[in-house]
């Protein structure tokens, strides 16, 4: 099912049989016949349920790791100057990231929504709140991030062929595997969570590769590191915050499971296990990962070494494993991160524009394949022209997006008290221990307070950012401050999109 807006508010009408072709009323003019697809009135589009366990475990795994954990866990170390506080750094991240993924767990089940965290919020804050979440992320940081993603994932595909790429090159590179991961997710779910599944055991192999490297390397007696792990540790409460702060966000992408509400098989009881499963996968994975790293190299070493996995192999495995085989799965590691951020922003906006928050043709299902399409696109589209801004200011605004995120989660886990007080009698399959939501809400006002404090301009910068929303949401939505004449353009243009909209989801078969 999927909605169609004709621009001139004649209503909203759903997509239902692909062979039947008629027309959409016009408001202007009778005689204006589009060749349609069967259409009816009806309520909001809605997703269909194709995500299995298996599948679900690896949206969360392929997602949260990513390019991090294999080119740059050296922030951590560089803040705590050691390489065990540093480990024991990650295992306290995992476990925060584990019990942010269980708390939110609990709107996931009670909210099932392709929205996720927006339809959360929406849910407990209302619209105004919802829509600043759009406008921050959805518009700005998630874009940034999918840019990110691809720059990383191009530059490692092409130092596999090229010794220094061109830099055309690889926006060039990074812009077609965007092209490509997106059409990936407009295939449909089944075949993008099997993607998923293929490079989730990829990563993982990555992963056993440099574990496999440590153990040969302490197996010919090198235990020169080892003991010094704890040693020169320099730990202040500022330092041992932003370690912390690094450390979560290489955890980033606990959430993009809740994304698929609408979209999971038997949700109460997959997606409470599928997060369990598939964080715990995670925690171990960089638990070992930094395991080897620390007997293979120094602590200085490692601080300063571009691409830590590449550095640690070649030592024990030598400069084919270091150069060739794991630049190969980094890229792969960096595609399963990109194809989980295209579903999870794709179903983020879908669910904004069913709520009249982004332009409704952005809300269109493919009839056959229950995609959104256009969704999909949106945000690929944003992230291919940012990759002609420098690197640099992509990268400069993903940081300043980290203190935007906090703000959200914790609102997340503050909501999670409120709605027990608001809807006490709201089914919930799933219920976390009420002491994570206020435990996980304090420690998101810490970290927020401390990076305000560290970086006050840039930190107000991104208040800023946000709070502009405030002013567009009350002109643009709530009073619609367009001139006539403005407005028909609008409405021109919205029906130009809706046509567009409707071409790409019946003509994709």
């Amino acid at each position: 099912m999927t909605t169609f807006e004709n621009g001139h508010g004649a209503g909203d009408y759903a997509i239902r049989d692909i062979q039947d072709i008629q027309s959409i009323p016009d408001g202007d003019s009778d005689s204006e016949r589009l060749p349609l697809l069967s259409l009816e009135r009806s309520a909001k589009p809605k997703l269909q349920r194709h995500i299995g366990l298996l599948g679900a475990v690896a949206v969360t795994v392929s997602t949260v790791i990513g390019s991090g954990i294999f080119v740059s866990p050296n922030g951590i170390v560089a803040e705590v100057n050691s390489v065990g506080v540093a480990l024991l750094i990650w295992l306290g991240c995992g476990l925060a990231a584990c019990s942010a993924a269980l708390c939110i767990c609990e709107l996931g089940c009670a909210i099932p929504s392709a929205g996720g965290i927006y339809s959360f919020i929406l849910r407990i804050y209302g619209e105004r709140m919802a829509f600043m979440f759009v406008w921050t992320f959805d518009l700005i940081s998630n874009p940034a991030g999918l840019a990110t993603i691809h720059l990383t994932l191009s530059k490692y595909f092409l130092t596999l062929f090229l010794a220094d790429p061109p830099e055309w090159s690889t926006k060039v590179c990074a812009a077609c595997f965007i092209i490509i991961l997106c059409a990936v997710n407009c295939i449909g779910v089944r075949f993008m969570a099997r993607v998923q599944t293929f490079l989730m055991f990829f990563k993982l192999l990555a992963i056993l590769i440099v574990v496999i490297a440590g153990a040969v390397f302490l197996g010919q007696g090198n235990f020169q590191f080892i003991d010094k792990v704890f040693t020169n540790a320099t730990i202040t409460p500022t330092s041992f915050t932003f370690a912390f702060y690094n450390g979560l966000w290489a955890y980033n992408g606990w959430d993009a499971l809740f994304h698929a509400g609408e979209e999971m098989n038997d949700m109460a009881t997959s997606l409470p296990l599928a997060i369990k499963l598939g964080m715990c996968i995670v925690v171990v994975a960089y638990l070992l990962a930094n395991a080897a790293y620390m007997s293979l190299l120094s602590p200085e070493a490692i601080i300063n070494s571009k691409a830590v996995a590449e550095s640690a192999v070649a030592v024990s495995l030598g400069n084919v494993y270091g150069s060739i085989v794991i630049p190969l799965f980094v890229a792969l590691s960096c595609m399963g991160a990109s194809n989980g951020s295209i579903f999870m922003v794709g179903r983020q906006v879908f669910a904004a524009a069913r709520e009249g928050h982004f332009p409704h043709f952005l809300s269109l299902l493919h009839p056959k394949r229950n995609t959104p399409i256009p969704a999909l696109m949106f945000p690929c589209v944003i992230a291919m022209l940012l990759l002609f801004l420098p690197t640099t200011s992509i990268e400069s605004l993903i940081q300043l997006s980290q203190f935007t995120m906090w703000i959200f989660y914790g609102l997340c886990f503050l909501g999670i008290i409120i709605l027990r007080r608001k809807e006490p009698n709201l089914d919930r399959p799933y219920k976390t221990w009420i002491i994570l939501p206020v435990v996980l809400t304090i420690l998101s006002v810490y970290l927020l307070v401390t990076a305000f404090i560290k970086n006050p301009v840039s930190s107000a910068v991104v208040l800023a950012l946000v709070l502009l929303s405030l002013p567009v949401h009350f002109l643009v939505v709530v009073k619609s401050c367009f001139s006539p004449v403005a407005k028909a353009g609008l409405d021109r243009l919205s029906d130009v999109l809706c046509r567009i909209a409707r071409t790409l989801c019946c003509g994709v078969s």
